[in-house]
């Protein structure tokens, strides 16, 4: 009994699989031809022919083998290789970083491919098991394009979603700066602003002196607020910068709900910002405005 094995890639990770799994075992024959190599393993069962049993456990392992080795080996590549088939202008430290999101996307296992069998790769050797019942003869990258279609979608579905989360982290970043720079540029109006956070997300402002700000400083932001253009954390990022106090302290009821807008005050006000740990302030139950 013996299955072969054709692939383009670098075959060292199969050889050490094999030898890692198999303890030595079986009989392994490599060899290259036009570029391609081939890798032919033989179980070795003495004088007797093999068992059903032993062709079995031999197919499994093999099929375990080829599972591991494209998604722990060719996975990578294949992303770079899709990724770049659709997206142009990209940069190495883009195309690592968009394919870095793009595996942790697939390992969370959430889409309806990853679950089957509780991973793509149990997945993968499924299939592969399956073709082992047609042919002791595998060619894995022609495997992968023709036989793998739903894997294959994956990885440009999981491409996606991480390229969507890349664009919207850099044009987050961009705005970010911007901001920093109006903060920057302009003298401050007030020396320190207190911003209590509500859990429904209002919010009240408070200098130094006790003294509400809110009707002074965003009177003239509730107008695109009723009209839909603002929500209360571009509100109060937008009287924030109005203002461009010397020092912002941060007073927040619930601080899991307030954590993105905790995050972009701190991103454009940096080291003005001060976070109370508990206060009165912080204990004020305010409504959502």
């Amino acid at each position: 009994m013996n299955i072969t094995l054709i692939t383009a890639r670098p075959i060292d990770f199969l050889q050490a699989e094999f030898n890692h799994r198999f303890n030595y075992t079986i009989g392994l024959h490599l060899w290259q031809a036009g570029g391609v190599n081939f890798f032919r393993c033989f179980l070795e069962t003495g004088r007797g022919r093999p068992s059903k049993r032993d062709i079995k456990r031999f197919q499994e392992q093999v099929a375990e083998i080829v599972a591991t080795f494209i998604v722990e080996r060719w996975e990578r590549d294949l992303l770079e290789s899709l990724l770049t088939s659709e997206y142009e202008g990209l940069d190495e430290e883009a195309i690592g970083e968009i394919c870095r999101r793009a595996q942790a996307i697939l390992d969370q296992g959430e889409s309806s491919y990853l679950q089957v069998q509780q991973g793509r790769g149990e997945a993968i050797y499924d299939r592969v098991l399956e073709y082992f019942q047609e042919s002791n003869w595998l060619n894995i990258d022609g495997f992968v394009r023709f036989r793998l279609p739903d894997y294959l979608m994956e990885l440009d579905q999981a491409l996606e979603e991480a390229v969507d989360e890349f664009l919207m982290e850099k044009e987050y970043d961009e705005f970010v700066r911007l901001l920093r720079y109006f903060v920057e540029a302009q003298e401050p109006r007030v020396e320190k602003v207190h911003v209590i956070l509500s859990p429904g997300g209002g919010f009240q402002l408070y200098d130094g002196e006790n003294r509400n700000l809110n009707g002074e400083y965003l009177e003239g932001f509730m107008v695109d607020m009723a009209d839909g253009d603002l929500n209360y954390e571009d509100l109060l990022i937008s009287a924030l910068i109005t203002i461009s106090p010397r020092q912002v302290i941060l007073h927040a009821v619930d601080k899991g709900r307030s954590r993105n807008t905790i995050t972009t005050i701190k991103s454009v006000f940096g080291e003005r910002v001060i976070q109370c740990n508990g206060c009165s302030r912080c204990l004020q139950p305010l409504q959502k405005r």
